[in-house]
């Protein structure tokens, strides 16, 4: 099945496992089509009273402007290109793990990514050296496979522009430390696969350092100071997440609560517990997920004044 066609077919079968649990009709709903079509018709339509969604900053920018002229509530779930901050006291095998992990899982097409991967100066060579043999040691291949750590990329559209990245990365004077290619090795040629690709000598205001890839591909920028690191990872049009690696607590907490972003990992990345909230600052978002909280997203609050005199 094509991407597209494997989709329409998992929500059908979730439609199924509703209707045969006994969910009432008209509770949940699923409506087949591309978002530019059904979802631009359901941003606009005055009977939807709100809109939830996931994915790119651009899109979402457009149901928001879909939905002004009916008023309706607006959640967004959007990108990001999130600052993994690694400070020189860190745990080495735990965060080398971590940084690997942060951009490698689900092959980088997770919005909260740690795509940008700021190492303290002092570990910067060796860090950076260790984690390139971590990369070059990721088994790609087939995901069905119980041996493989990272699958392909969702689409043959998805891959090529992963590519045009590292191409303007080549341009932009960075240097690709290891990956950086398509890879057609036997049982791969047919696939959407990405070598996991470091990418240093990179400037924080280049354009991979800036807009979210969404692929194996991580930026690797030194840093001196905690000042610097806070000030790099602020300079972003995004603040879904990020994550920061030290020993020290009154540091964990100053840089997590410094950083403009909506989750902060300290000395791990990727745990997704459901009663936390998740959601982004600036253009990663509008409200928060898996929380209690995102009911209010999806309800009105009244008053009813009641006199006995």
């Amino acid at each position: 099945l094509k991407p597209s066609q494997d989709a329409s077919l998992s929500a059908a079968i979730l439609a199924e496992v509703l209707h045969e649990a006994g969910v009432p009709a008209g509770v949940f709903n699923l409506v087949q089509g591309s978002g530019s079509k059904i979802g631009d018709y359901m941003s606009r339509h005055p009977d939807i009273d709100m809109i939830s969604f996931t994915g790119s900053t651009q899109a979402g920018a457009e149901v928001s402007k879909a939905a002004a002229d009916t008023v309706k509530r607006v959640a967004l779930e959007l990108g990001g290109k999130s600052a993994n901050i690694v400070f020189a006291d860190a745990n080495w095998d735990k965060t080398l793990e971590g940084g690997a992990l942060s951009i490698l899982l689900n092959q980088g097409q997770v919005c909260e990514s740690g795509a940008r991967l700021f190492v303290q100066q002092e570990i910067f060579d060796q860090f950076v050296s260790e984690l390139k043999t971590k990369f070059e040691g990721v088994n790609v291949g087939d995901p069905m496979d119980p041996n493989t750590q990272m699958g392909s990329q969702i689409s043959e559209a998805q891959m090529t522009r992963i590519l045009g990245y590292i191409d303007i990365a080549k341009e932009e004077g960075a240097t690709i430390l290891t990956g950086g290619k398509r890879m057609l090795k036997a049982g791969q040629e047919n696939g959407f696969f990405i070598e996991p690709t470091i990418i240093t000598h990179a400037d924080n205001a280049m354009k991979v350092a800036q807009e979210e890839i969404f692929g194996p591909v991580v930026v690797v920028i030194p840093f001196s100071t905690e000042e610097e690191v806070i000030a790099m990872a602020n300079q972003s049009d995004y603040g879904l997440a990020g994550g920061v690696w030290t020993q020290d607590i009154n540091r964990a907490l100053r840089v997590a609560q410094a950083v403009e972003t909506g989750r902060m990992w300290v000395n791990t990345y990727h745990e997704l517990p459901a009663h936390a909230p998740f959601g982004g600052y600036k253009k990663s978002g509008i409200g928060r997920e898996t929380h209690k909280s995102m009911i209010d997203a999806y309800t009105q609050k009244k008053n009813i004044l009641i006199s006995l005199n």
